[in-house]
């Protein structure tokens, strides 16, 4: 009898079970004298564990039908469109509302696959687009993760340079027609009967009874929502006085101004509503020119009736093509930056060079076993190795400010170029310039000039100048061209 059994098999004694001789293969010991005891141990071990529960069911939210909606489901969709000040009482309310349309939503999609609409074409092409649709806003959230927030200080700032939205705002009720026949004589006269005091209404008539096509639009803006050019135009209008204006040879418009009303934003309230309009204008900055980037690296083809047409396309709404000028204008901008951070690395490697030379007193090679021959090459470098010059204090700590500014200028430097290519693009710029730079240093190495050079410490200090001064013109270049 196994040992950790005998316990149990006391118990299931009192079980009057006959129970058939079973044995496993290869086993001689028959199952029949152990098993009831196996049954009594998980029936006690049953009886003492605590009714079954579900892990995650303090995180469900409802059930329907068996279907479980979830607190993270509620959660994500508050979260969409929480306010930060909302009292407690708000915000369960907001809560159970959200949970009650998924809750209907959900009837709705049971309701939906019982008539087996999930099956159908339409389902498919809904599904696609809104996974589209998904995708695509998540990309914009996360292209808007990166914006930098805007600081009271510049929103105080924009609230100084724009008086007509904040201390001088307005608002403003006019009506607008746009006429889209671009008619010079009709025009004239429609302008000259606004000069004897016409009507908005009788200049309209006049426009009617020409069966001219227009769109009449009445509307009630502030200030800072009309277009700079029109509301200059405006406000230099008397009330209930029309005026015809024409833009170009695109389309014509009839303006006439009702009411202004003074509506001034000041104090906290200008620097809150600067500050959103500020960082609102950031996001759909970020998002337009990553659209842009992907637009750009896209290969794009468009066929049936969309496909290009140059004739009729010029009447049409454009289709998002890859922009040549911005292709143009970003390669240029990538082989400036290559460039720049090349010869920046280059110079910054013969720095280096330069000052392991004067750690060693002698020109730097990177190959011990250059000079191991005891040619005539060999022994002009021992004897600049018994006669290097010793540094002073103050050439010592010269020469640690010179390794400390070009690293800084280096940094400085992978820093402004940082952004107009991928990482893998100026790592290899970089590696580029100063593989030129180390081939330029190996080749100093061997001339006489670097001998003549590390005769002297003033001479030696004067060369790592000169090259820091190098390397400092190449970073405001490119400050210049990057900045």
């Amino acid at each position: 009898m196994p040992e950790g059994f005998q316990g149990f098999f006391v118990q299931s004694q009192i079980f009057p079970i006959q129970v058939p001789q079973i044995r496993f293969f290869g086993s001689k010991r028959p199952v029949v004298r152990w098993f009831p005891g196996l049954l009594l141990f998980l029936a006690v071990l049953g009886g003492c564990s605590s009714p079954a529960t579900p892990a995650s069911s303090s995180r469900v939210a409802a059930s329907v039908n068996g279907v479980e909606i979830t607190a993270r489901e509620v959660d994500f969709l508050y979260e969409r469109g929480a306010d930060p000040g909302a009292s407690e009482a708000d915000r369960l309310n907001r809560r159970r509302m959200i949970l009650g349309g998924l809750v209907r939503s959900e009837l709705l999609a049971q309701k939906a696959r019982a008539s087996k609409l999930d099956r159908t074409p339409e389902y498919i092409l809904s599904m696609h687009t809104a996974e589209r649709g998904v995708l695509a806003s998540m990309a914009e959230r996360r292209l808007q993760d990166g914006v930098e927030s805007v600081s009271p200080e510049e929103a105080r700032r924009v609230v100084t340079a724009n008086p007509s939205s904040f201390a001088e705002r307005k608002l403003l009720v006019y009506d607008e027609v746009l006429l889209p026949d671009v008619d010079l004589p009709f025009l004239d006269s429609l302008n000259a009967m606004a000069g004897r005091g016409a009507s908005f209404e009788a200049l309209m008539r006049r426009v009617s009874s020409r069966k001219k096509a227009y769109r009449r639009t009445k509307r009630a803006l502030a200030s800072e929502q009309v277009q700079p050019a029109i509301l200059k135009v405006l406000l230099a209008q008397k009330p209930e006085r029309p005026l015809v204006a024409r833009v170009e040879d695109r389309f014509a418009m009839i303006l006439v101004l009702h009411s202004v009303t003074s509506a001034p934003i000041t104090g906290e309230t200008a620097v809150r509503a600067a500050s959103g309009s500020l960082g609102s204008a950031r996001r759909k900055a970020a998002v337009s020119r990553g659209v842009a980037e992907a637009l750009d690296g896209a290969k794009i083809d468009y066929f049936g009736e969309f496909a290009p047409d140059a004739r009729r396309d010029s009447l049409l709404a454009a289709l998002p093509e890859p922009s040549e000028a911005r292709i143009g204008f970003r390669r240029h901008r990538l082989l400036k930056a290559g460039l720049a951070l090349s010869g920046v690395f280059g110079v910054g490697v013969l720095l280096l060079v330069s000052l392991l030379g004067i750690g060693r007193g002698a020109p730097w090679s990177p190959f011990p076993g250059a000079h191991s021959g005891k040619g005539a090459g060999m022994r002009a470098i021992e004897k600049y190795l018994v006669e290097r010059p010793v540094l002073s204090p103050l050439q010592r700590v010269l020469l640690f400010a010179v390794s400390v500014s070009g690293l800084a200028l280096l940094g400085f430097q992978l820093l402004l170029v940082w952004g107009s290519a991928s990482p893998l693009e100026l790592f290899g710029s970089a590696a580029g310039g100063s593989l030129a730079g180390f081939l330029a240093g190996l080749l100093y190495a061997r001339l006489p000039l670097s001998r003549w050079v590390f005769r002297r410490a003033s001479r030696q200090m004067l060369s790592l100048l000169l090259l820091l001064l190098i390397l400092a013109a190449g970073v405001a270049f490119t400050r210049f061209s990057f900045g």
